[in-house]
């Protein structure tokens, strides 16, 4: 039933997206690329929930959970460590999933309401390994879009990963939503993992 209601909400969600290829333009709990995530966080609670996607801390993220979100369980901010403003990057909202199976489903039919929505974007799907696992167990499963056709990457995507082992014990599974702007997206695939 939760999962109907998230794809529910999200199809309503997405409606205002439909004639928009600016990121900026989409919300995910309010929030928006381009907004300074102090309008939504103190300098306190982003600092304290602060982590780097990798030894390379050009950019970070803070992660909340447990705050009474309309959508999601949580939601993810990435910006610029060295950014006093906080200006948002990336924005991630994920529903806590328990199992793979129910992982899949909600990344499929958020998929499914994307590709409804952005019926003339260029889309992607991939699944692999997530890279914060070593052993290769811990699985991702995405589906991104290129909405803004001046873009140089794939801005929107839905995901599934799934973590399992010591990843699952410092990471929490989830089925969500990303929005990521070009810089992000070019340090994320040029420079993070390097």
């Amino acid at each position: 039933m939760r999962a109907y209601v998230l794809i529910l909400i999200l199809i309503f969600s997405f409606q205002s997206w439909t004639n928009a290829d600016d990121i900026r333009d989409f919300e995910i709990e309010g929030i928006s690329i381009g907004d300074s995530a102090l309008d939504f966080f103190s300098k306190k609670q982003l600092d304290e929930t602060a982590y780097a996607y990798s030894k390379n801390d050009k950019y970070l993220t803070s992660y909340f959970f447990n705050v009474k979100f309309e959508v999601y369980d949580a939601v993810e901010l990435t910006y610029l460590k060295k950014d006093k403003n906080y200006k948002i990057e990336g924005l991630s909202g994920g529903v806590v999933v328990k199992n793979i199976n129910e992982c899949k489903k909600l990344n499929n039919d958020m998929a499914k309401s994307l590709a409804t929505f952005f019926s003339d974007a260029q889309s992607l799907k991939d699944e692999g390994s997530t890279p914060v696992d070593d052993t290769g167990k811990s699985k991702y499963f995405r589906t991104s879009f290129k909405i803004n056709p001046k873009s140089d990457y794939f801005e929107i995507e839905s995901s599934c990963i799934f973590y399992y082992g010591k990843a699952a014990n410092k990471y929490t599974s989830n089925a969500g939503v990303t929005i990521k702007t070009d810089e992000l997206n070019h340090w994320l695939n040029n420079e993070a993992y390097k």
